[in-house]
C-alpha cells in the first residue's frame, strides 16, 4: 500500500472515530431505561402515566373486598375453619391490592382513603374473630373434660371469659363502622348488602359466646365459676391505668397475686398476645409498663397468667393522633437526590420504626423507614430535569391519621458532557498524526541505533532511600525506583524497557515486573539482594 493510500485509510478511520464520539457526547445514553423491581431505581420517565384520583378502577375491588366480608364471616358462624382459612386468604390478598392500587394513583385523602381504613380495621377484626371462635370452641370441649378439676376449670372458665370480653370489644367496633362503609358504597353504587350481612354474622358468633359463658356461671356475671352455678373469684387481679392513651404514652398493667410467690413469673397478655412476663414482688404485685406502639386505635383487653391461673380481664383504649411529616431536598450529584425528613406525632413525639412512601412526580414510589428518633433518609436515582417529590405516612396498623409533606421541587443537572469522550477524540487524532509523521520518519531517515544502557561513569550518585517498616510490594516499588534513578532512566520506563536498556540490571527488573503486575510477594531475603542492587551494589548479583 502507497503512501497516500495508507494516509487516507488512517484519516477516514479517524473521522469515523471523531464522529461517534461526538454523536455519544451529544447524547451519553448508552442503554435504553427500563424500570426495574426496585422502586428506589425506577426510572420514573418509563412509568405509564395514570390519572391520579380515577376511582373507576377500584369501584370493582371495592366491592370485591365488600362481598368477601359477608362470605367470611358467614363461613366463620358455621365454624368452616377450613373454608373460612382460605376465604380470609383471598380477603387479605384483595385488600392488599386495594391499598397497593390507592396509593398508586395517590386517593388516600379522599373517602376512598377512609373506606381503605375502615377496611383495614376489618382485616384485622375478621381475623381475630376466626382465631378467637376457633379457641372459643376448643375451650368449650376442654371445660367438659376438666370438669370436677377445680384449678383446671377455673383456668378455662378464665380465658373463656377473656375470649369473650375480646370478642364483644372487637364487634362494638366493628359495627360502628357500618354507616361510614355503607355510605361510601352508596356514593360509589356498590352493592353494601353483604357487608351488612357481616355485622349481623359477626352479632351472632359473639352472642353465641355470651349465652356459653353465662350457661356455665348459672346464669350469673362473675368472671368465673366451678361448674355447679358458683361464682369463684381469682387470686390474680389486673387493672391498666390509666385506662385510655394514645401512641407513645406509657400504660401501668399490673395488679397483685394473692396466692403467689415473690419472684414467681406473671405473663401479661394484650388481645390474646404476650406482652411482657414480670415477676412477683416481694408483696405479690406485678407491673408491667407498657408504651402504646404499633397497634390499632380502639379499644383493647389485657389479662395475665400465672401457670393455670388466669386473672379478670381489664379493658382500655387507644386514642388516635395526628401525624406531621416533612421533607427536605438537597442534589447528591447530577443523578441523585438526598430525601430527609421527620415523622411526628401531633404532641411532638417521634414516630419511631415506621414506613414512609416518598412520592417521585406522581408516580414511583420509594419506601424509607424512620429510625429511633422518627428521622428518615432515601436517595433517590433520578433522571436530569425538574422533579416533584413528596414524602407520605399511610399509618398503617398504627393509632395515627395519615399525613403526608408538602411537595418539593429539585432539579438535576445530569452528569454533563463527560470529558472522556473529547479526550478519546484528542487521543485518536494524536495517534493518527505520530502514526503519520513515525511512518514518514521511517521512509526517510535511516534505523537508529539500538539504545545504548548507560555507563556506570555517568549512573546519577545513590539517592538515599529506606524501606523499613514498608509492605513488601511497596519496599520493591521504593527500591526499583530507587534503581531507575540511580541509573538516569527516564520514568516512563517500565520494567522490561529499563531491562533492555540496562541488561546488567536485568534479573532485578525482571523480578520486579513479576512483583508488580503478577502479584507476587518478595522475600526478605529478596529484598535484600534488591536493596543491596539498587543502592549501589555490585550488578552481577541481579
Amino acid at each position: 500500500m502507497n503512501r497516500q493510500v495508507s494516509h487516507a485509510v488512517l484519516a477516514a478511520v479517524a473521522i469515523l472515530v471523531l464522529v461517534l464520539i461526538g454523536v455519544q457526547a451529544v447524547d451519553p445514553v448508552l442503554y435504553a431505561a427500563k424500570n426495574i423491581s426496585t422502586a428506589a431505581h425506577a426510572d420514573p420517565a418509563t412509568i405509564q402515566k395514570r390519572s391520579p384520583g380515577d376511582a373507576a378502577s377500584l369501584v370493582p375491588l371495592m366491592d370485591e373486598l365488600l362481598g368477601e366480608t359477608g362470605t367470611l364471616a358467614l363461613t366463620i358462624k358455621l365454624k368452616d375453619y377450613e373454608s373460612a382459612e382460605r376465604d380470609l386468604a383471598r380477603y387479605n390478598e384483595l385488600s392488599r391490592r386495594f391499598d397497593r392500587l390507592v396509593v398508586t394513583l395517590d386517593v388516600s385523602g379522599t373517602d376512598i382513603g377512609e373506606f381503605q381504613q375502615n377496611n383495614r380495621q376489618n382485616q384485622d377484626a375478621l381475623a381475630a374473630l376466626l382465631n378467637d371462635t376457633r379457641r372459643f370452641d376448643a375451650l368449650q370441649r376442654l371445660e367438659i373434660e376438666v370438669r370436677g378439676d377445680d384449678e383446671q376449670h377455673m383456668t378455662v372458665i378464665y380465658e373463656g371469659e377473656a375470649l369473650r370480653q375480646k370478642m364483644r370489644e372487637t364487634f362494638s367496633a366493628y359495627a360502628r363502622r357500618e354507616a361510614a362503609t355503607v355510605r361510601i358504597a352508596e356514593h360509589y353504587e356498590i352493592n353494601a348488602t353483604p357487608y351488612q350481612e357481616s355485622v349481623d354474622h359477626f352479632a351472632e358468633v359473639a352472642d353465641a359466646a355470651n349465652g356459653w359463658q353465662e350457661e356455665i356461671n348459672g346464669g350469673g356475671t362473675g368472671t368465673g365459676g366451678t361448674g355447679s352455678g358458683g361464682t369463684v373469684q381469682s387470686p390474680l387481679v389486673i387493672a391498666v391505668t390509666p385506662v385510655e392513651g394514645s401512641y407513645g404514652d406509657v400504660l401501668l398493667i399490673g395488679g397483685i397475686h394473692a396466692a403467689g410467690k415473690s419472684g414467681a413469673p406473671v405473663e401479661i397478655y394484650v388481645d390474646s398476645r404476650l406482652a411482657a412476663t414480670v415477676a412477683l414482688d416481694d408483696d405479690r404485685t406485678y407491673v408491667h409498663s407498657y408504651r402504646v406502639g404499633r397497634i390499632l386505635a380502639g379499644p383493647h383487653l389485657a389479662y395475665a397468667t400465672a401457670g393455670t391461673i388466669y386473672s379478670n380481664v381489664a379493658a382500655f383504649e387507644v386514642l388516635p393522633k395526628n401525624t406531621s411529616i416533612t421533607l427536605s431536598l438537597a442534589e447528591v450529584n447530577g443523578t441523585a437526590v438526598a430525601c430527609t425528613g421527620n415523622l411526628t406525632a401531633d404532641d411532638g413525639r417521634p414516630v419511631t420504626r415506621a414506613p414512609v412512601l416518598i412520592r417521585v412526580d406522581g408516580e414511583t414510589l420509594v419506601g424509607a423507614e424512620t429510625d429511633g428518633n422518627g428521622t428518615y433518609r432515601a436517595d433517590i436515582l433520578l433522571p436530569a430535569g425538574e422533579h416533584a417529590l413528596r414524602a407520605e405516612f399511610h399509618a398503617a396498623g398504627y393509632p395515627l391519621n395519615a399525613s403526608e409533606s408538602p411537595t418539593e421541587t429539585v432539579i438535576l443537572r445530569g452528569e454533563g458532557l463527560s470529558p472522556f469522550p473529547f479526550a478519546a477524540a484528542i487521543a485518536a487524532a494524536a495517534g493518527t498524526g505520530w502514526y503519520l509523521r513515525r511512518r514518514r520518519s521511517e521512509e526517510s531517515t535511516p534505523a537508529a541505533e539500538p539504545e545504548a544502557a548507560p555507563s556506570p561513569e555517568v549512573a546519577r550518585p545513590t539517592p538515599q532511600v529506606s524501606i523499613a517498616g514498608l509492605p513488601p510490594r511497596e519496599a520493591a516499588t521504593v527500591l526499583f525506583c530507587t534503581l531507575r534513578a540511580r541509573l538516569g532512566l527516564p520514568e516512563t520506563k517500565t520494567p522490561r524497557d529499563c531491562a533492555r536498556i540496562a541488561p546488567a540490571y536485568a534479573g532485578f527488573f525482571e523480578r520486579y515486573e513479576r512483583i508488580r503486575y503478577a502479584g507476587e510477594t518478595p522475600s526478605e531475603e529478596e529484598l535484600t539482594d534488591m536493596e543491596r542492587i539498587a543502592l549501589g551494589g555490585d550488578a552481577d548479583r541481579a
